[in-house]
C-alpha cells in the first residue's frame, strides 16, 4: 500500500495505522529520556510538529497502551532493545493541551479551564474504582469530572492528578502540556476584552 501525505491530524497512532508519510522522530524519546532536567520546554513555532511529538511520547511511554507497541516497530528507537523493554508502556501519561482555551473574560476562561481539566479527568475514571486512593480523593476526582470542584482544587488538579496516578501504579507519571501559552497569548491579543483575574486589576 503507497503512503500518502497527511496534514491536519496530529495523532501519533492514527497515521502509524493508516500509513501516513511520517518522519522518524522517535530518537527524540531516547534524548528527552536522558536529559537531566525535570521539565523540558520545546519552543518551536506554529506547524513543527509539537503536538503530533507529544502525541509520539504519549503512545510510547503511556501504560495504558499497551496494545500499542508494534506502532514504534519500524522506527530508529526499537534499535535500542534494552531501553524499549524497559520503558516502552510503563508509565502512566497526563497529557494537556490549553489549545481550545482562548476565552476573552476571566469568568468564561475559568469555565472553559474547568471544562478541560475535567475532560483529562475523565480519561483516567479508573481511578474512582482505585483501592489505593482515599475516598476524599476519590470525591475531589469526581467533584472536577462533574465541574463542581472549588477553585483551589483546580489550581491544584494537574499536581494532584499526577499524585494520584502514581499512587495507583506505583509509578513515576510523564506530564505533558501542549500550547500552555494559548490562553495567554489570546488575552494578549484581545485588547478589548482582556483576561483579568478578580482579585487583580490590569496595569
Amino acid at each position: 500500500m503507497e503512503k500518502i501525505l497527511k496534514i491536519g491530524r496530529s495523532d501519533f497512532g492514527f497515521f502509524i495505522k493508516n500509513r501516513y508519510y511520517l518522519v522518524d522522530k522517535t530518537k527524540l524519546i531516547y534524548d528527552f529520556h536522558h536529559n537531566s532536567n525535570d521539565v523540558v520546554l520545546f519552543p518551536r513555532p506554529k506547524r513543527f510538529g509539537k503536538t503530533l511529538n507529544l502525541s509520539m511520547i504519549e503512545y510510547f511511554y503511556d501504560i495504558q497502551k499497551q496494545d500499542c507497541k508494534e506502532l514504534f516497530v519500524e522506527f530508529e528507537i526499537s534499535k535500542h532493545k534494552d531501553f524499549c523493554s524497559e520503558h516502552q508502556n510503563k508509565y502512566p501519561v497526563i497529557n494537556l493541551t490549553l489549545k481550545s482555551i482562548k476565552e476573552t473574560s476571566w469568568d468564561k476562561c475559568l469555565d472553559k479551564f474547568k471544562n478541560v481539566v475535567s475532560n483529562l479527568y475523565k480519561k483516567h475514571q479508573y481511578l474512582l474504582k482505585s483501592d489505593k486512593l482515599e475516598k476524599y480523593e476519590k470525591q475531589i476526582i469526581e467533584q472536577i469530572i462533574l465541574e463542581t470542584s472549588s477553585e483551589t482544587n483546580l489550581k491544584a488538579s494537574l499536581k494532584d492528578l499526577s499524585y494520584y496516578l502514581e499512587k495507583h501504579f506505583n509509578q513515576k507519571v510523564v506530564i505533558l502540556v501542549d500550547e500552555y501559552d494559548t490562553p495567554i497569548i489570546s488575552a494578549f491579543n484581545n485588547t478589548n476584552s482582556p483576561i483579568k483575574s478578580p482579585d487583580k486589576e490590569n496595569k
